[in-house]
């Protein structure tokens, strides 16, 4: 899969910029957020799927960030209107022999977007003073029907309860390469151990409440679920949905340890969705390679900014 053209990153990161509230010095999207020391182990059976040492070994550490998606870090996690915000879960795997493998996923369902230029179309119909869309999102939509689940999926987004109760889905197919070189698309997702759970309009909650319950709430886990393709699933279409009816398997539980005692030391980590390792093979999925440019464009800039003083 080709990279986009540079230009096209630009254009991205411009319309995040323009569009979205984003403020100098953070990320150009979930600029707020917590980071955790945590453990990852896999399941028995899913070295027969997989040669990738943080799945076909023994635990091992990780580096879990738990975060907000608007652009402005001071956003409320209300929004005025009632509807929730995306949540994500990055992760960064510490391998047996050195090295890491990095994957980010979000509390959305589907993706509002099919390619680099459908993203940045969707950008620039946000308002960046609400944090709704433009009305000229509706004919938008009209023309790109097969983006309809992730605008519906961000327009209904609920209030989360805790990012312990969140599911997190990494939308994007990859490959599982197993021992006799086999190959198995699939797609994973973040399952709360401790259930899914979410807010109604009568339970208050401060305009910035999911990282200090996170921080008091003891110990959180999920179990990572793989969702294996049939033939003939689309893997190059992050908008396209797979039947219900696939088969699943846990490759796993991640367990939060400790938060990171300083934050800021390793804020500058970048979660990139594309950070594989051997027994793990991308999709030609378009949206993934980009997301992995944006995230690179994003870390030069903030980390040359300085942060507003408050």
């Amino acid at each position: 899969m080709p990279d986009a053209d540079r230009a096209t990153v630009i254009r991205a990161i411009e319309a995040m910029e323009k569009h979205t509230a984003t403020v100098p010095g953070y990320r150009r999207a979930h600029p707020r957020g917590v980071l955790f020391h945590a453990t990852f182990t896999p399941a028995p059976d899913i070295a027969t799927l997989t040669t990738a040492a943080h799945l076909a070994g023994p635990p091992v550490t990780a580096l879990v960030r738990l975060s907000t998606a608007p652009g402005n870090p001071h956003a409320p996690e209300r929004k005025p209107d009632g509807r929730g915000t995306t949540l994500g879960l990055g992760i960064r795997f510490d391998l047996p022999a050195g090295g890491h493998a990095t994957w980010a996923a979000a509390s959305i369902p589907a993706f509002p977007a099919r390619t680099p230029k459908e993203f940045i179309q969707v950008t620039k119909l946000q308002n960046p003073a609400t944090g709704k869309p433009s009305p000229l999102i509706l004919a938008h939509v009209a023309t790109h029907r097969h983006i309809l689940p992730g605008i519906r999926a961000i327009a209904g987004m609920p209030v989360q309860a805790s990012f312990a109760t969140t599911r997190y889905n990494g939308l994007h197919a990859y490959f599982l390469v197993a021992p006799d070189g086999t190959r198995r698309a699939f797609r994973y997702s973040w399952l709360p151990d401790a259930g899914e759970a979410t807010l109604t309009d009568e339970d208050q909650r401060p305009p910035h409440y999911l990282i200090d319950e996170i921080l008091q709430r003891g110990p959180a886990s999920w179990s990572l679920v793989f969702t294996l393709a049939d033939p003939g699933d689309p893997t190059d279409d992050v908008t396209a949905q797979w039947p219900d009816s696939r088969e699943t398997v846990t490759a796993g539980t991640l367990r939060l340890g400790s938060a990171v005692e300083d934050q800021a030391a390793l804020d500058a980590t970048v979660f990139d969705p594309t950070g594989v390792v051997p027994g793990i093979e991308l999709s030609d999925d378009p949206i993934l390679h980009f997301r992995s440019q944006v995230y690179g464009e994003s870390f030069t800039r903030r980390t040359r900014e300085e942060r507003p003083r408050a």
